[in-house]
């Protein structure tokens, strides 16, 4: 285990980017504490949850993802000063997990393969008892609140030229109880600064996956 340094932070304006535009998309406007949320497959996406989750600093953990980038989660709004890794758990990671639970309040978990329910089960029983918020890169078996991205493109590339400035996206979320009916949303994930914004505001009842995105122009 180490922590992420300090060091990776990028620069101030990075730094400073705030968390919050995903609140209305979620029921009650927060994240649930002491279950599983998944981030159908897209990294970006799991770490604007994970700043949407430790708001204010607080504490955060990721086990086995590698991948995960210090200036991406700072831009995000995560302080990596409150951060704790375990890049690489290991066929153990069920217990590597249930032991950084007890260490923070928000946790985020990379691929590990199919899940068996008993050790889902085993997992949920834990998260009630610490509170903490699993977020997880790949679907998981018994998730209160499923969240992935229906379409996205980069915007800033021309034909053979140009830098990408920002991936505007569709999220869409559903879940269990007041998550049932899913709702939509376009953001920028991330935008031409890192952090994510709102596009359009939020809907429900439209199907996400035929709508085409709007173009948009970047502030």
């Amino acid at each position: 285990m180490h922590v992420v340094s300090p060091g990776e932070r990028g620069t101030p304006e990075a730094t400073g980017a705030k968390s919050g535009t995903l609140s209305s998309l979620l029921p009650g406007g927060k994240l649930p504490c002491g279950a599983v949320v998944s981030a159908g497959g897209d990294l970006p996406l799991l770490i604007a949850l994970a700043a949407e989750a430790a708001t204010d600093g607080g504490a955060w953990a990721a086990v086995g993802l590698p991948q995960l980038g210090g200036l991406a989660a700072a831009d995000a709004g995560l302080d990596l000063a409150c951060g704790l890794a375990v890049p690489e758990p290991g066929r153990r990671w069920p217990e590597v997990l249930a032991t950084v639970c007890e260490a923070a309040p928000v946790v985020l978990l990379g691929p590990v393969g199919q899940v068996a329910l008993r050790t889902s089960r085993r997992i949920a029983a834990r998260l009630r008892r610490s509170g903490t918020t699993l977020l997880t890169w790949q679907d998981w078996p018994e998730a209160q609140l499923r969240l992935r991205v229906a379409e996205a493109r980069w915007d800033g590339l021309g034909d053979g030229f140009g830098l990408l400035a920002g991936r505007r996206a569709r999220l869409v979320v559903a879940g269990r109880g007041a998550a049932t009916q899913p709702r939509h949303a376009e953001v920028w994930l991330p935008g031409p600064d890192g952090s994510v914004h709102l596009i359009a505001e939020p809907a429900a009842g439209v199907d996400a996956d035929v709508v085409p995105l709007r173009p948009v122009t970047a502030r």
